[in-house]
């Protein structure tokens, strides 16, 4: 073998930032932390950064652990933002899960299919290059952190939040606005069946001060129409457009139906995370969802993953 290596920073420079930018997205989402594309951005270029330090030799110091751990934290913080020791130890403790399995996977991935004998080579005391880096891995590493971001988080968050998961919820339409405190529900899989928009149930004394007087009545006749009839109901055509119905099964009503309206807003506040939702709808159910009057709405998961 060649005792000379030929590195290409840029080329190094460009799969580092790809690769800190989805594990930067997979923590947001896999810990409801709030971002946006430019701080991802921003997080991902210093992990990129630092990345190619480790080839200069008179940047050899970069390599230390008290260096990558900075380095982390800087991403973590300049991704996020720092609010509290609470929040910092929270987001820097899935920045490092995501790392890891992504990380695993692709070594795993990579001593799995690869053919041949494995070469060891470092570059200031750090391994730089164990076999051939190709695109196929960073296909692998790209993959699982879109798995993690996308299913993962939710199947996670149904296993941490299986008691009371309570929040502050507005919902705005035509300018008026509600405030309730509502259910994190993870079995409530409704969906408007047309938009795919995910559905909040919110009781119907909640927002009897917001909807217009002919739908308060079709609700106490619980006289629900079909879609086809559904357009031009209503006296006032601000409210023909919102309309939805929602089909849903529960124990003992296979073919249930609720009236749906799209509102303007939907805000939801848990603990320093704000959500505001536009693509949800509201479904108004008749009865009390909770006995003791905890809570006054459920919230589909899907809700709290758009900050």
């Amino acid at each position: 073998m060649s005792p000379y290596t030929d590195m290409y920073l840029d080329i190094a420079f460009m799969i580092n930032f790809i690769m800190d930018f989805f594990i930067l997205w997979a923590t947001s989402r896999l810990g409801r932390l709030s971002t946006n594309y430019k701080r991802l951005t921003l997080g991902a270029f210093i992990g990129a950064a630092y990345s190619i330090m480790i080839y200069f030799p008179r940047l050899a110091f970069s390599s230390t652990v008290l260096l990558k751990l900075v380095c982390s934290f800087l991403m973590v913080i300049v991704t996020f933002r720092y609010k509290n020791i609470k929040w910092f130890i929270k987001s820097t403790s899935y920045f490092y899960l995501v790392s890891f399995i992504m990380g695993g996977a692709v070594l795993g991935s990579m001593y799995l299919f690869q053919s041949g004998p494995l070469h060891i080579e470092t570059w200031n005391g750090i391994m730089v290059n164990s076999i051939n880096f190709s695109g196929t891995w960073l296909i692998v590493g790209l993959a699982v952190a879109l798995l993690l971001g996308m299913w993962s988080a939710s199947i996670i968050r149904k296993n941490l939040h299986q008691g009371i998961w309570l929040v502050k919820t507005k919902v705005k339409i035509l300018g008026t606005s509600v405030d309730t405190e509502a259910l994190v529900d993870t079995g409530n899989q409704l969906k408007d069946p047309i938009s795919k928009d995910p559905v909040m149930v919110m009781e119907y004394d909640k927002l009897t001060g917001i909807i217009p007087d002919d739908l308060t009545q079709m609700l106490k006749s619980k006289n629900i129409p079909s879609i086809d009839v559904q357009v031009g109901t209503f006296k006032d055509d601000k409210w023909n457009t919102r309309i939805r119905l929602i089909p849903f099964s529960s124990l003992g009503n296979h073919n249930g139906m609720l009236i749906g309206i799209k509102p303007d807003e939907v805000m939801i506040q848990d603990g320093n995370n704000l959500y505001k939702n536009s693509n949800v709808v509201v479904a108004i159910y008749h009865r009390k969802l909770s006995p003791q009057g905890t809570y006054h709405a459920l919230l589909h998961t899907d809700l709290l993953l758009n900050e």
